[in-house]
Parts: C-alpha cells; structure tokens; sequence
C-alpha cells in the first residue's frame, strides 16, 4: 500500500458555533514521490476543513493533516454522534488509498423563541390568543407555557400546558384568557398579562399580550331600547286618549235593559217555520277556566231552581320506559280560591301500550286502569264517592309504562265541578 494513515484522537467533542480539531498522520510508503489528496466524508464534510488539502511527500516521508470542526449554532446541526471518515487518496497508485474514521460530537444548546397573535384580542366573555412557539435549538425538548395576570382579573386556560418542542419547527399553544368579572355596560377595559415560555437550562421568554373586555351588553342596544320603549310610551298614551273619549250616537239614547234574575232563561225567537207552536230555543251562559297542567273548558248546566258550573281538565302522560316498575307522575294543581269536586274521567291511549295506570287524589288511589284497555274509545269511570280538591291539591295520573322501546301516552279528560 503506498499510503498510510493513523487517527491519533477517533472522538472530538465540539459546540455549536465553536471550533474543535484533530490530526492525523500520513505517511509514504512508496520508493517513489507520490502526490496524496485528502477529503473529509460524511455529514460533517460541509463544516470541516482540511490543510493541507494536497501534499507532495518524498519516500517514507510522513506529514500531520489538520481537521478543524465548525458546527454551526442552527436547528440544522443536532446534538450527539456525527461519524466521519477523512480519505488519503495516492496519485501513483490510485488503488491504494487509504480511510481512517471518526466521531465528531455536537453539544447540545437550547434557544427558543415566542410570539403572540394576536397581541390583543378582544371580547366580551374571553379572549383568545395564540402563542407561537420556535426551536431554534439543536435537540427536541419540553417546555411549560404559564400565564400570568398581574391584577388578578383574569383566569386563562392554555392547550397545551407543556409541549415538546422539535428542532427547526413552530409549535402552536392556544391560550384563553377569560375575566373573572363581567360587566353589563360601560366603555372597553383593558387587561395586559404575561406569557413565559419555560425551557429547561434557558432563560424564560416573556411574552406580552391583552385582552379587551367589553360590556355585555352593545352600545347599539341600549340605544334601540330606549327609542323602543320611547315609542311603547307613545303609543300607549295615544291609544289611553282614543279610548277616553265618549262615542256620540246618532239612533237616540240606548234602550234600558230590565235585570234578569240568576234562575231566569233568555230566550231568542225561532226561525219562521210553517208552525206557529214551535218552541224557543234558551241559551245557557258559558264559563272557562285554566289551571296548570292541562287544558280546560267549562259549560254551565241549568236546573229549575240551581246553577251547576262544571269545569274539564285534561292532563297528558309522556311516560318513558324502563323505569324499573316505578310510577312517574303526571299532574293537574288546583288553582288558587277554587274548589273542584271531581265527578269523572274518561282515560284514552294509543293502541299497544301495556302497563297500568292510577288515578290519583293526593295519595288516595281513585282508579286503576289497565292501558292496554284505552285503545280505541277510552275508558270512562265515574266515581261514586266524587273526592274534593282543595287550592293547591294535585289530581294526578300514575303511569307504570311497560313498553320496551316506546313512551306511554295516556290522557285524562277530567270533568268537575265548581264548589262555592
């Protein structure tokens, strides 16, 4: 071989944006001068110089090659192990050139950088912002994201508390900033805080950011409410003084009408028919009343010497199944300074429901009707002993739905009456 080579150091450990060298020996084993080219291979090669990078050597003459190391201080050199290998290459006998290999290790240097956007944002129930986040250091590590509001105003909410971060690359943190206070009006305030960026064996990055907070209520609103109720006053005022004044008629004054007693009946006369004996059909006056739970209607039945006022009452189920046998309650609350005496109910239902129902006074079961049995007409039940429902009392439907896979719907049509 007409070239020899000796690494005197294999490993050498170098920080980014230093310099870090090492040498090695050639020697010329040929009879005759040869001409030796040295090149550096591997990852290295394009921050390593060599000197010489040629050399003329006499027979067995030897010289020492110079390797000096410059990593650069960028995300695009990483820390650790970088194998190289520097080639002797002979011009008289091409074949016998020679390879000797090493390591070059790069330290490890953490630089990060922080950048909010945007730096103020604004609104009424929080803020968002975004915090960019840059490596530009040679080896991926953690980092934690704090916020902090010097006044204690705000709350924030940051995702991710604690990413890792990749040499060369961004990474994004949202960060919510939501005051702990709200107001209804009034102009915007303004709440600066702070974001740290903490790196392991760095420097934290501080980064300033607000949050605007404005009233809950726009400015706009308040005006359109005020000319709104402006113009409600108006009209109410108008319409007041339309109604206070009195009609003149021009038919003369209205004929007087003669009270009727409460046991009397009005009659209308018939329609002309080719019988003079036809009867006067009598009208019977109509009362309604509500009350929660259902919807009612009323009617007034006349007798020869008392008034009957009867008041219905609907009340609707929507049972769910699977209650594990357990009623659920479906109820009608007597309003207040009425008294009801409840006469009958007709029970209705969807054809294919099973289970049962109850009606209930209170705690007092008054029915208990099978729901498969309400499919079609209903079921009508009078009570014998019709109970009294005082102000505030519940007549209630206890429904035990049995369905698999559907709710029960009965409905109650309740029909009472009126105690003084």
């Amino acid at each position: 071989m007409a070239v020899s080579a000796i690494l005197r150091v294999t490993e050498v450990t170098v920080a980014p944006g230093g310099a870090g060298r090492c040498h090695v020996l050639v020697r010329n084993n040929s009879v005759v001068v040869d001409q030796f080219v040295f090149a550096v291979r591997g990852d290295v090669s394009d921050w390593t110089q060599v000197k010489p990078a040629r050399v003329n050597l006499m027979p067995n003459q030897e010289v020492s090659v110079e390797l000096t190391f410059n990593p650069p201080r960028a995300a695009g050199v990483l820390a650790g192990r970088h194998p190289f290998a520097l080639q002797a290459s002979s011009r008289e006998d091409p074949g016998g050139s020679v390879v000797q290999e090493g390591v070059v290790i790069v330290e490890k240097f953490t630089d990060v950088v922080a950048q909010a956007v945007p730096v103020t944002s604004t609104g009424r129930r929080a803020g968002r912002h975004t915090l960019a986040v840059d490596n530009l250091g040679n080896h991926e590590h953690g980092v934690e994201v704090v916020a902090t509001d010097p006044d204690l105003r705000l709350d924030f909410r940051v995702r991710p508390r604690a990413p890792r971060l990749t040499p060369g690359s961004a990474t994004f943190v949202r960060i919510k900033a939501k005051p702990r206070k709200y107001f209804w009006k009034g102009p915007d305030r303004s709440m600066p805080f702070e974001v740290k960026v903490l790196a392991p064996g760095a420097e934290p990055v501080a980064v300033d950011a607000t949050m605007v907070q404005r009233a809950l209520v726009p400015r706009r609103l308040f005006w359109l409410l005020s000319a709104l109720l402006v113009l409600v006053i108006l009209a109410s005022i108008l319409i007041m003084a339309l109604l206070r004044q009195r009609p003149v008629s021009i038919a003369g004054p209205a004929p007087l009408t003669v009270p009727m007693s409460a046991s009397a009946t009005s009659t209308t006369p018939s329609a002309p028919t080719t019988s003079s004996s036809a009867p006067a059909r009598t009208s019977a006056p109509r009362s309604a009343t509500g009350g929660a739970g259902g919807s009612t209607r009323g009617n007034t039945g006349s007798t020869a010497g008392s008034t009957t006022v009867t008041t219905p009452f609907v009340v609707r189920a929507d049972a769910s199944p699977g209650f594990g046998g357990r009623p659920q309650l479906f109820s009608y609350v007597v309003p207040a300074q009425r008294r009801l005496r409840v006469l009958s109910v007709v029970l209705s239902g969807p054809a294919g429901d099973t289970g049962r129902v109850e009606v209930r006074h209170g705690d007092t079961v008054l029915a208990n009707v099978d729901l498969a049995a309400l499919g079609g007409a209903g079921v009508r039940h009078t009570f014998s002993n019709p109970p009294l429902a005082e102000p505030g009392e519940r007549i209630t439907l206890a429904v035990y739905c049995g369905n698999a896979d559907r709710s029960c719907t009965p409905e109650g049509d309740f029909t009472a009456a009126l105690v003084r």
